[in-house]
């Protein structure tokens, strides 16, 4: 098992980089791609021979889709069925593609796994949360500013802790609602390059609608009439063919409620944020 191990080892090629801010050296390691799967073979059949129960996690599995190998789920699928000592985590943060991957019959993967969605952090934990690690550290800020800043976070812990980390970098004792509000401000006037690249890499029909969608939130029927209208939006086929164009370009992402139904929300709290301010 030892060989099997060191061939793996031996089988990746080091890189050598500079941090392009620090200059910093770094090194890191690929797989020659001829070895790729002689090796990841080995190192499973190697996990599979210890004494203890090996649990390996994939985060962002959906990218398998994008390998430029053919048919990588299904070879993944067939080493998978062939272990009893080794089980797999496979996670990822677009939903459709997920659902694609694990519900579709005509994927390798269809019904294999145990399926479970991690809801938001509990409002009232993560706000306690907050109030204590400022409290830890000598700062003080409220419930109710700690609760009005998840809720422009929309609970999304990137976001949270973008603006909380400026907010406890530029308050001195105590946090007010003008302190909060002015970072949250100029985190989104730092943004505008963005999204202003987002406008030119998009059709208008495209960028109308990707701003419609973060203006209102949530929306349930990017089809209906009043949708359309209020947004100026053109035609039915228009926004289905664009809807599909942004969750390609995962700009927008589709998720069901706590009924059951469905509706469209944007992935960028800050880019959904300065929309609802112009």
């Amino acid at each position: 098992m030892g060989r099997i191990f060191w061939n793996f080892i031996k089988s990746l090629s080091p890189i050598i980089s500079y941090d392009t801010l620090t200059g910093a050296p770094q090194a890191s390691f690929e797989l020659k791609p001829k070895d790729i799967e002689a090796n990841l073979s080995s190192v499973l059949q190697f996990l599979e021979k210890q004494e203890f129960k090996t649990i390996v996690a994939i985060d962002e599995f959906q990218q398998i889709l994008n390998y430029p190998e053919k048919n990588t789920d299904a070879w993944l699928r067939t080493r998978m069925q062939q272990l009893k000592n080794v089980a797999f985590i496979f996670s990822g943060s677009q939903q459709h593609l997920m659902n694609e991957l694990f519900t579709s019959p005509k994927r390798p993967f269809f019904r294999s796994t145990q399926m479970m969605k991690l809801e938001k952090l509990n409002h009232e934990v993560y706000r306690d949360f907050i109030v204590f690690l400022f409290y830890k550290y000598k700062k003080e800020i409220s419930p109710v500013i700690a609760s009005d800043i998840l809720e422009w976070s929309n609970t999304h812990t990137f976001y949270v802790q973008q603006l909380c980390n400026r907010v406890f970098a530029t308050t001195p004792l105590k946090v007010t609602a003008t302190i909060w509000k002015q970072e949250a401000y100029l985190l989104l006037k730092e943004q505008e390059a963005v999204f202003f690249a987002y406008r030119n890499m998009l059709t208008n029909p495209q960028w109308q609608l990707l701003k419609a969608i973060a203006h209102k939130g949530s929306v349930y029927q990017p089809t209906s009439k009043e949708f359309l209208k209020k947004f100026h939006l053109g035609t039915s086929a228009t926004v289905l063919r664009s809807l599909k164009t942004l969750q390609g370009y995962e700009f927008v992402y589709n998720e069901f409620d706590k009924q059951g139904v469905q509706y469209y929300s944007v992935y960028d709290v800050f880019f959904q944020r300065w929309t609802e301010s112009r």
